[in-house]
């Protein structure tokens, strides 16, 4: 049985990737910075750890007992200070990846490609796609440093990059769209696409699937991987099942604004949000959020699937 140290195990991702580890067979270290779900006590063969992955001296306890470290531990957010974007997102890498370890796995962002028009005319982002920091913000930047940082600096890893990532117990993306229509008559959409672009979602359990995949196997080995669901859902279809599913009773009224508007919007909610230090917008659409809901976000999937298509394979031939 192989260990394996999971970072970010309190949080949606984390808890899914390890309860996948789990479930694949494998002893897992999970590392929980606040508060540990109830949950993670009822998943096998997992020992909770609670501790912070940029204190360099507390990580030097895992020297030896892994074999695989994933990387899960992040800010994913609109706004938020430099320093904690630098500290959790790129700092916390160059500690980890120095332990030793067979593989280092780090997921990052499909942001890294940048926010803008992928697909049109049939040609979208794949693995291959440059690295591209649009707009400006600390969430990608930092993702982006870190990656280069792992391809100067560490022998052997995988980095993974989930577009918006979904599923049961998402307290984040969903939770942010229920809250606006909550207080809303109206599905907003901005820009050209009048809300027909690709919304990228990205099931936890491909995500989590992909990640255990790639630590049972060398042939990703140094490579990025997009997590992005088959199927192809609209921005305004993805609004309009939120709206369906929690307000059943209410109508909601489609709504079409140009892109300036939106971007004064998100202007006006980013500037207040980061004067006032608040962890969460004061209001949607933020600056960067205007620019994701109203872009095509079309990436290619391939790897993915033919990464989660060699796990499953793996297991079968087990069985």
């Amino acid at each position: 049985m192989k260990t394996v140290l999971v970072t970010g195990a309190g949080g949606f991702i984390g808890f899914n990737v390890v309860k996948m580890y789990s479930e694949y067979g494998w002893r897992v270290l999970a590392l929980v910075h606040n508060k540990i779900p109830n949950e993670l006590y009822n998943i096998n063969n997992v020992e909770i750890i609670k501790g912070d992955v940029t204190d360099t001296v507390f990580m030097l306890q895992f020297e030896g007992k892994v074999d695989v470290i994933a990387h899960v531990a992040g800010l994913a957010k609109d706004i938020g200070p430099e320093s904690v974007f630098r500290k959790l997102n790129y700092e916390s890498v160059t500690v980890l990846a120095n332990l030793p370890k067979e593989k280092f796995i780090y997921v990052s962002t499909s942001d890294v490609y940048g926010i803008k028009d992928f697909g049109v005319n049939g040609i979208s982002a794949d693995e291959s796609t440059p690295l591209k920091e649009y707009p400006k913000n600390p969430y990608p930047r930092y993702k982006i440093m870190s990656e280069n940082w792992l391809r100067e600096n560490c022998s052997k890893y995988v980095i993974i990059r989930p577009a918006a990532v979904w599923g049961e117990g998402d307290l984040t993306l969903e939770k942010r769209v229920i809250d606006f229509l909550s207080t809303s008559p109206y599905i907003v959409h901005f820009g050209r696409w009048r809300g027909k672009c690709r919304w990228p979602l990205a099931n936890v359990k491909n995500v989590a699937k992909t990640i255990v995949a790639v630590s049972e196997t060398d042939k990703f080995d140094n490579e990025a991987i997009t997590i992005i669901d088959p199927k192809r859902t609209t921005i305004d279809e993805y609004y309009h099942e939120i709206a369906s599913k929690n307000f059943p009773e209410k109508k909601f009224k489609n709504i079409y604004l140009p892109l300036w508007i939106g971007k004064l919007i998100g202007f006006i909610s980013t500037t207040i949000s980061n004067l006032l230090k608040l962890k969460e917008p004061i209001f949607d659409p933020t600056f960067y959020a205007v620019h994701h809901v109203s872009s095509n976000l079309d990436f290619s999937g391939e790897k993915m699937e033919e990464a989660i298509k060699t796990l499953e394979e793996k297991a079968a031939v087990k069985i």
